[in-house]
Order: structure tokens, then sequence, then C-alpha cells
């Protein structure tokens, strides 16, 4: 009986609180993270956010090597063959995705400011803004962030039939 009681009061709590997150309006994602939202930061914010991405970046690649490294055969006992797998799971691993070397936080976030000047970017999330600014930063062809641009603004457009 007492099992019950406390299965019903569960219950009506729980009830309560879908029914006061749906009367409140809640959604998913109310403030989503793009220039809009990007613009109303502070300057030390964007510097502190575009330091918290580099951290990241930098542990998804070490995560990535060790990946890599751990499904690599070899004689670990032997320095030089490990080191030699070392560098070629460094090479492989972060070669493209998470090359954020040589970047600076100040210029992450001011080439977001710079991207969000442009009325066109202000719904893209900050995210692939980053890998944008990225890209920019380390020399890619024109031809290629213009193309990546049109891709953040209007995702891939499919062949017309």
């Amino acid at each position: 009986m007492k099992t019950c009681r406390v299965g019903f009061v569960f219950v009506v709590f729980l009830s309560l609180g879908i029914g006061t997150g749906l009367g409140n309006g809640q959604t998913a994602r109310p403030n989503p993270h793009n220039g809009f939202w990007w613009v109303g930061q502070s300057q030390e914010f964007k510097l502190g956010f575009s330091t918290g991405y580099g951290i990241a970046m930098n542990n998804a690649s070490d995560h990535a090597v060790w990946m890599c490294l751990a499904e690599k055969k070899g004689d670990a006992k032997d320095p030089q063959v490990l080191r030699d797998m070392l560098t070629a799971c460094a090479h492989e691993q972060t070669s493209v995705l998470f090359d954020f070397n040589n970047l600076t936080v100040g210029q992450l976030a001011e080439g977001a400011d710079e991207f969000y000047k442009d009325f066109r970017n202000k719904n893209i999330e900050i995210i692939p803004v980053m890998f944008y600014v990225r890209d920019e930063l380390k020399g890619k062809p024109a031809k290629e962030l213009e193309d990546e641009l049109n891709l953040l603004r209007h995702g891939p457009t499919l062949p017309k039939q």
C-alpha cells in the first residue's frame, strides 16, 4: 500500500513538472548561438569562448591521436617504433579537422566579429563560424572559402532534376 502511494505521488509530481514546462512554452533551444547571440556578448566572453573552443579542439585532437595509436599494431617496447607510430597518428588525425595550431584566441574572436558584421551571416551558428575563421586564417583559397560560406548560408544544394 505504501509503495502505491509513493508511485502515485511520483506520477503527480512528474505530471506537474511536465505541465509547468509545457505551460511556460519552453523549447529545446530558445537561444541559438548564432550571430545575434555573439554580438551581444562582451569582449571578455568572446575571448573566453574562443579559449574554451581552442582547448576543446586540442583535447579532441589528442583523443583522436590516442585512439589511432591504440588501433595500430606494433612493438610498443621499442621507443623508435612507438615514436614513429605516434608521429604517424598525429599527422593522420590532426592534419585537417583539428588544426587550430598557430592561431590566437584573439584572432578567432576578432574573425567571428568580422564574420557576423555581414547581416547575411547572422543566423549561422558559432561553431561552423570558428571553422570558417580558422580556414580563413590558415589561407584557404578564396573559391573554397566562398563555397564554404554559401554552404553555411544556404545549406547543401541538391542537383536540379
